[in-house]
């Protein structure tokens, strides 16, 4: 399962969650005059950080090695709201659930009783970090952004420094449909995005996490 660690499936995860909660952290004063040579599907990309706020809807994710071998499979639920909260709820293979409060990441293992804690932007990273205080003009700036053969849109991040190396985002109807995460060595995280629900009610009080009396807590800094 997905551990919060220096591993292949942490570090991808935290890059992939910086991707998504990018799309539910934008600044409403985005601008929305792209010039009209921008291809279509970035002008659709550009209107979709004025629109919206909130996310939410079921996941599946595949991880992949180096050798294209599938590491991982794994289905849930997620719920994304800006500023830089979110919850990824693991079904399968195991329970777990991921909570970013803005400030704070809990990753609760269920089946190993154990609750981690860790900054919100210590445990996201440099790269994923900068993702969730970004809007349009930001995004921009820290990516090469086109449009690949099949339609895709392609983030190549400008800083060498970041731990990945390309992004390919598919919308449809102006949603994020899917989602790949490449690290340059040939590993690779795929998300599918369905039922996906624009700008839904949720209350703050749903990315508030309370560890489940008697589990392990362990704080990172």
């Amino acid at each position: 399962m997905i551990k919060l660690t220096g591993s292949l499936c942490g570090r991808m995860f935290v890059l992939l969650v910086g991707v998504l909660v990018m799309f539910g952290d934008v600044s409403a004063t985005t601008k929305t005059d792209s010039s009209a040579s921008q291809p279509e599907a970035l002008r659709e990309l550009e209107r979709y950080f004025v629109a919206i706020e909130t996310l939410q809807g079921e996941f599946r994710q595949v991880t992949m090695d180096e050798t294209g071998t599938v590491v991982e499979e794994a289905e849930g639920s997620f719920v994304i709201a800006r500023p830089q909260r979110f919850v990824w709820d693991y079904r399968t293979p195991y329970e777990q659930v991921i909570v970013a409060d803005g400030e704070q990441l809990w990753v609760h293992d269920v089946a190993l009783d154990q609750v981690v804690v860790r900054p919100l932007d210590e445990a996201l990273g440099v790269g994923a970090a900068q993702l969730l205080s970004g809007d349009f003009a930001n995004l921009q700036a820290q990516f090469d952004l086109s449009v690949a053969d099949d339609g895709r849109i392609l983030m190549k991040p400008t800083d060498p420094a970041w731990d990945f190396q390309r992004v390919h985002l598919t919308l449809d109807d102006g949603v994020p449909t899917a989602i790949e995460v490449a690290d340059g060595m040939g590993q690779r995280i795929v998300v599918e995005l369905l039922d996906v629900v624009r700008n839904p009610a949720i209350e703050s009080e749903r990315f508030d996490f309370e560890p489940p009396e008697g589990v392990d807590v362990m704080r990172g800094s």
